[in-house]
């Protein structure tokens, strides 16, 4: 199995796949599905000729737990330390949920690495509605079966109507197998993460393309927040590098409600930057 060793003797678990003269994706995943959040895309960017890095996030899957506080601005770093162990450049960068909040880190923090970026479904500073709702998370990873747990992620996250749908069947058995691979304990750090997350400092210094893609109707990581939060289309005016894309019928789950349009939709955007 493939290894890096970053910060603190760290080891991180890395897969990298696609055409090997592809341009690189480094892919930072949500905090209850780590890399597995891409799961029902990476076949449509691999066929559109992108390289993909994927990784265990620092507490997630193989990759090392160590038994400390998790942030944002960490796991951002991890992942700029992985190109460096890698020898890899200036990469294209996709966060999603959780991984969007990490990628908006990783564009402000380490531009250097950086030709352009997509965040889904993620915002800056969580409003009190949000900040309510992770903590409320936490409690119930700490209190409820992991199954509970999974089924009612899985009813704030992905649409009523999807889940009724053909496409829908076995959702609920998908999100509980993958979340159960995770450990409780990065679980909870990872809500404590967005709870106190406030990355509006660095929304100024994105100083290479930022995409911005939302679900309309998401819950969770909506593209305008209450005043206290900040979401996409505030932070797209802070900085002219910022730009929006919104689903329209998608709550949190546009990778798996609509792959096929997250797919174009990113790889255009990516294509269009890589000059």
């Amino acid at each position: 199995m493939p290894y890096a060793v970053v910060a603190n003797e760290t080891r991180l678990y890395y897969e990298l796949t696609g055409p090997e003269d592809g341009p690189v994706v480094i892919q930072f995943g949500g905090g209850l599905f780590g890399r597995h959040n891409f799961g029902a895309v990476n076949d449509g960017f691999r066929e559109n000729g992108f390289q993909l890095l994927s990784f265990d996030a620092r507490g997630y899957g193989a990759s090392s737990s160590p038994r400390e506080q998790y942030t944002i601005e960490m796991w951002a770093r991890d992942g700029a330390q992985l190109l460096d162990v890698l020898g890899f450049g200036r990469v294209l960068v996709h966060g999603t949920s959780m991984g969007g909040m990490i990628a908006i880190a990783f564009a402000a923090l380490h531009g250097d690495n950086v030709i352009a970026t997509c965040a889904d479904v993620a915002f800056a500073k969580p409003d009190v509605y949000r900040r309510t709702l992770f903590r409320i998370w936490r409690r119930m990873a700490e209190t409820m079966t992991w199954d509970d747990f999974s089924d009612h992620v899985t009813t704030q996250a992905v649409g009523a109507g999807f889940l009724e749908s053909e496409d829908g069947k076995g959702t609920f058995d998908l999100v509980r197998a993958v979340i159960g691979l995770n450990d409780p304990y990065t679980v909870r750090q990872a809500c404590i993460a967005m709870e106190e997350m406030d990355l509006s400092p660095l929304v100024p210094q994105i100083s290479t393309p930022f995409l911005m893609t939302n679900g309309t109707h998401d819950i969770l990581c909506p593209p305008a927040l209450a005043p206290s939060g900040l979401g996409a289309r505030e932070m797209a005016t802070m900085n002219a590098n910022i730009t929006t894309h919104e689903f329209p019928d998608i709550g949190h789950a546009d990778l798996l409600e609509c792959p096929d349009d997250a797919v174009r939709i990113v790889s255009e955007f990516f294509r269009e930057h890589l000059g």
